[in-house]
């Protein structure tokens, strides 16, 4: 887009238009054809390298990026990994993104691994360790006296057995039992029979000193093997548990545990078949029951493994702070160190970005200080200033304006004749920089302006021209700028509206016509349209509205005529008419033309409207006089914001009632030629 204002003259042509030196204005002339060719070399090559540099940067910013990610995902798993085990010093401040970034930067030598990293949160997961009972000595005490229990098993009594009792232990251990109740007795108090000198041989023959002695020897083993399996079998069962211990000996703990359970229950079994095989004996010391397998008693069960273990799990109970305090450095150097490599292969990615930026940046420097050169080579100086100065004598129809090139050659200047033009009026300033504007735009020296796709805003062009520079600045925009793909003209002057309307009057009809046929896109965007932008205020707020061109203005580009249907209009829409605030000025410049038609013998417009006020000996309208002179833009230093609105409603009424009071026959004119309703003033 390129916008011509008068900020944009201040910025370009201040010297200029000053008649003082100023740099060339356009690229032009045919013996700039070398450079050029230079030129767009230049040109492709600073966009190549402008390319480069904006690219490496690009790449140093996702680079950067990056680093940042990671820093922040690694602050992340920091705080939330370790935080729960330590409140106060895993925190955002302590563990933050510039202390992350640099020890990943500096990270050093080897790293727990994953599995490292996942058994040291497992195990601060598990919580402070209890101390374990110690792992006691198994009981061990009868194996020595198995020694003989073949030849005991084997040992028979040397007694005369009597046929009654023999082989039938029951009845010989009520027997033996009966002797003892009836040693005194001589008859039985069973069956009241009397029990004979000569029974009592046989019995005690049959129930002889080495038959005690053997049922007493097995007795007393016999409970020896039953304390010993009690014994064993309870120290088997009082075994910590392998859930007491830490989470990393239980593995270990629990199968030598499961492994001295089996032995245990072994050496249990043995000790129970040497009871079964005693406990007959002691029934009937006569028997010889075989002796059982015993052997497994003989081999001594090993707690190595387990005491290990406990041991190991009661120091780290005891050590519990400084092995968490391990664990947490695991999980951190785990975190940092397996990242640690990646974090500066990416700074130094940055890095290498950073320098390739710096480098094409430079070289795109140099080439465009060269370019800068190439394109001062191409100003044909002299060829520009003819050029500018037959502009000039185009518009203005004379050549008392030209452009000079400076004494050195390297600028130009107005001149008036033979001096310089130090004197220029506001309209001769405006005609040289819309003529400089639009030369400029012919050669832009930017890359890319394809005029096809240019928007070419032009502000004001007709400030302060006469009628022939008006027509002829009218006709030289609409040469210039036709081949721009849209160009938009704001002017305040009447004159040069009308200009426009009759010049695009047909291409409007045009588009006007396909816009009546439905066509969306000629809606969208027309190819000639005429808008009126303007002041309103709406809900108390001032702004800037655009609208349809009246359709007063495309009959008639009179301002007189225009600015009398406005004021109508305010008087006719009550106290909310949206342009209300600007209606005294209008209604001034109304009653400016019309009293310089009434009183053409005054110059002054004050002088004119008192002879018309003072008409009418009463002088009912000496307050429009005074509004004319206060609230509007007169020589008064009150502004119209001071007014309400139904003062300036009251105001502007007054001043159209004025008007018809001094020619009603010309007020009716108006309000005929203007399509208005004259019975909008009471």
């Amino acid at each position: 887009m390129a916008v011509f204002t008068r900020r944009w003259v201040e910025a370009n042509l201040s010297d200029f238009l000053d008649g003082d030196s100023a740099s060339a204005i356009v690229t032009l002339g045919r013996d700039a054809i070398d450079a050029k060719e230079e030129e767009v070399r230049l040109e492709r090559e600073i966009e190549r390298l402008r390319g480069e540099a904006s690219e490496a940067e690009k790449q140093r910013k996702a680079a950067d990026q990056k680093v940042e990610k990671l820093a922040r995902e690694i602050q992340d798993q920091i705080v939330s990994e370790l935080k729960e085990f330590d409140y106060n010093h895993f925190t955002r401040n302590r563990y933050s993104v510039p202390k992350v970034q640099e020890d990943l930067r500096h990270y050093a030598g080897e790293f727990p691994d994953s599995n490292a990293h996942a058994e040291a949160l497992k195990r601060l997961g598990a919580g402070a360790p209890a101390l374990v009972a110690e792992i006691d000595m198994p009981p061990a005490g009868v194996i020595g006296e198995l020694n003989g229990l073949s030849e005991l098993l084997g040992e028979t009594p040397t007694r005369v057995a009597l046929e009654a009792l023999e082989g039938n232990p029951a009845v010989q251990a009520w027997v033996e039992q009966g002797l003892d109740l009836h040693e005194e007795l001589g008859h039985c108090l069973f069956c009241a029979g009397s029990i004979s000198r000569e029974r009592r041989d046989q019995l005690a023959r049959h129930f002889d000193e080495s038959w005690i002695r053997i049922r007493g020897t097995a007795k007393d083993l016999l409970a020896a093997v039953t304390r010993e399996k009690t014994a064993i079998v309870a120290w088997g069962a009082a075994l910590p548990e392998t859930a007491l211990l830490a989470t990393d000996l239980q593995p270990v703990y629990n199968e030598a545990a499961e492994r001295l359970k089996a032995e245990v229950e072994l050496c249990a079994a043995a000790l129970e078949a040497v009871e079964s095989s005693l406990r007959a004996k002691v029934g009937d010391p006569s028997t010889t029951p075989q002796a059982p397998d015993w052997s497994v008693l003989t081999g001594a069960l090993s707690t190595t493994v387990l005491a290990g273990a406990v041991n190991e799990h009661n120091d780290l109970a005891r050590r519990h702070e400084e092995v968490t305090a391990e664990r947490k450095q695991a999980v951190l150097d785990h975190l940092v160190g397996s990242q640690s490599q990646a974090f500066r292969d990416l700074e130094e990615q940055a890095k290498s970005c950073v320098g390739k930026s710096s480098t094409s940046r430079h070289a795109a420097q140099l080439a465009e200080r060269r370019l800068e050169e190439v394109r001062q080579a191409q100003f044909t100086t002299k060829d520009m200033a003819d050029t500018l100065t037959r502009d000039l004598a185009r518009v203005y129809g004379k050549d008392h304006l030209s452009v000079m090139v400076t004494e050195d050659g390297k600028s130009y200047a107005c001149r008036r004749g033979d001096k310089p033009g130090t004197d220029l009026s506001e309209g001769e300033r405006t005609t040289l920089s819309l003529l400089y504007f639009l030369r400029k735009l012919e050669d832009e020296q930017v890359p890319g302006g394809d005029p096809s796709k240019r928007i070419v805003v032009i502000d004001d062009p007709s400030s302060s021209l006469d009628r022939e520079a008006l027509f002829a600045t009218h006709q030289w925009l609409i040469d210039t700028l036709k081949g721009f793909g849209q160009y938009i003209i704001l002017t305040h002057d009447f004159s040069l509206l009308r200009l426009f309307i009759k010049s695009q009057k047909n291409a409007w009809g045009k588009s006007m016509k396909r816009i009546a046929e439905g066509d969306s896109d000629e809606s969208r965007f027309p190819k000639v349209a005429f808008l009126e932008m303007f002041a309103a205020s709406v809900d108390g707020e001032r702004g800037s509205r655009v609208g349809k061109l009246p359709r007063l203005l495309l009959n008639s580009t009179s301002e007189y005529a225009y600015l009398f249907s406005m004021v109508m209009a305010g008087v006719a829409d009550s106290e909310d008419h949206e342009r209300l605030f600007l209606l005294p000025n209008a209604a001034r410049r109304v009653l400016e033309v019309f009293a310089s038609y009434k009183a053409p013998h005054r110059t002054d417009f004050l002088q004119q409207l008192e002879v018309l006020v003072q008409a009418d000996e009463d002088e009912p309208f000496r307050d429009v006089y005074d509004f004319c002179n206060r609230f509007s833009h007169g020589e008064g230093s009150e502004s119209v914001d001071v007014l309400d609105a139904r003062a300036v409603h009251g105001q502007i009424r007054r001043c159209m009632e004025f008007l018809r009071a001094v020619d009603g026959e010309h007020f009716q004119r108006m309000c005929a030629a203007t399509n208005t309703d004259p019975a909008a003033l009471p």
